[in-house]
């Protein structure tokens, strides 16, 4: 079912400053429940049950509706006990049962052992108090970032992943975990910027201007003015904002909405964040340095993270990427994160992990996308990497295709055996065109 076709929230006349029971979730119960993944439940304040219990029911149903509907809504998951139980779910761990880690060095292994020797716990955890925990920790995230690498040395390291990293990394307190958690953000959700540049993470940030222009014709009007480019969002867009805040229950709470959003959710939030300081920001000296200064440590100055969650879900449903892109006339790469998530990411079922066991194939060869040649001298290689890129475009329509026609006939109420046999024959198709160009790329 396209977005056109949903039944619309209600529009409030202003994204920033509304009340807490006018929440995008407490206003959604008129919505159809398989609109969005179910995203805008029912209100938490309908259940009788402690959020706490609610959780850990979730967790232990199975529920990932409810759960993701308690990771966007409220307080989040609340606390790190109840996180290291529901982050497995929601970031489909056993969907990289076939991934093999490897043992062979990654080339950014050395900055990323720079980078971690600089890097400090957040404040508020516990490990930060013992200089020798801090040590392990840091010893610990280097294995992390290290593994993700070598499993799958196409992706490129950026300066900032080690952050987000780390954050899974003080959650679960061992490395596996944390290194499935960071596997999972970097093939699904950071890609575009884990290439030899970071071209498609400055065409996010020309999205933001985008949206701001929608939301925000007076901040938009002042940047423009001014000339500020949007380098101020790039650390919120690479870290998820752990980069930019101490308090570690800020910085959960963040990733519990973001895990369970699509990969582009991060622009709304920075967008909501500077829509909801509009006033201030609009109040400052007509100063380049100054207004960039004061867009940078936006993020410190939150208190209630919950209203800018809040206000960049309803900017993600009425300004989705399609529609986004086609705004700004900036189209990301076809098989980019953002682009490919209904095709990739969504069709993730843990209940059902053997059927989309070609998936982590299918990313691994995103990789022509991430490492495209820069210069014609690359010859071969460049025409190659098109039609490997073209090939995995056509992968990528092809399982969504799949998708939608199972969608369709158990809407109908078609009967499931040709369901079945309608998708896993799609899906049998896609997995030899992987193989296909596995072998003579």
């Amino acid at each position: 079912m396209s977005l056109n076709e949903k039944t619309r929230p209600r529009r409030r006349k202003h994204i920033a400053g509304y009340s807490a029971s006018s929440s995008p979730h407490s206003r959604d119960s008129s919505r159809n429940s398989s609109s969005r993944d179910s995203r805008a439940g029912s209100s938490d304040s309908r259940s009788k049950l402690p959020r706490a219990k609610r959780i850990s029911q979730a967790v232990s149903n199975l529920d990932l509706n409810a759960l993701k509907q308690l990771a966007r809504t409220g307080d989040g998951l609340q606390s790190i006990r109840l996180r290291r139980r529901a982050w497995p779910l929601l970031l489909n761990f056993r969907s990289l049962f076939d991934a093999r880690d490897r043992d062979v060095a990654h080339s950014d292994e050395k900055q990323v052992e720079l980078d971690i020797v600089r890097t400090n716990l957040p404040k508020s955890t516990e490990y930060r108090k013992d200089e020798a925990a801090t040590k392990k920790r840091q010893e610990q995230l280097g294995v992390v970032v290290r593994t993700v690498l070598r499993s799958y040395p196409w992706l490129g390291y950026y300066q900032g992943f080690h952050e987000l990293s780390l954050v899974f990394l003080c959650v679960f307190g061992s490395e596996r975990p944390a290194t499935e958690a960071s596997k999972m953000v970097a093939l699904f959700f950071v890609r575009d910027a884990m290439s030899s540049n970071l071209d498609n993470v400055l065409l996010q940030l020309q999205l933001l201007y985008a949206l701001l222009k929608a939301v925000s014709p007076e901040i938009y009007a002042m940047l423009t003015e001014l000339d500020v480019p949007p380098f101020f969002a790039i650390s919120w867009v690479l870290t998820w904002f752990a980069h930019d805040l101490d308090d570690f229950q800020d910085i959960c709470r963040i990733f519990d909405f973001l895990i369970v959003s699509p990969p582009l959710q991060i622009v709304y939030m920075a967008a909501a964040l500077i829509k909801h300081n509009e006033k201030e920001i609009l109040g400052c000296e007509r100063d380049f340095a100054i207004v960039h200064t004061t867009l940078a440590k936006l993020p410190q100055t939150v208190n209630k993270w919950k209203h800018i969650i809040n206000d960049s879900f309803y900017l993600e449903y009425d300004y989705p990427a399609t529609k986004l892109q086609h705004m700004a006339n900036c189209h990301l790469p076809k098989l980019s994160a953002i682009n490919s998530y209904e095709a990739t990411w969504k069709r993730l079922d843990p209940a059902q992990p053997r059927e989309f066991i070609s998936l982590v194939p299918i990313l691994n060869n995103c990789h022509p996308l991430v490492s495209a040649p820069t210069s014609n001298a690359a010859g071969k290689k460049g025409t190659s990497g098109r039609i490997v890129e073209n090939r995995m475009a056509r992968v990528i329509d092809l399982t969504s295709t799949a998708q939608k026609a199972r969608d369709l006939a158990l809407q109908h109420r078609w009967p499931i055996l040709f369901a079945t046999v309608a998708s896993a024959t799609m899906v049998m198709y896609a997995w030899l065109l992987v193989q296909q160009f596995q072998l003579h790329p």
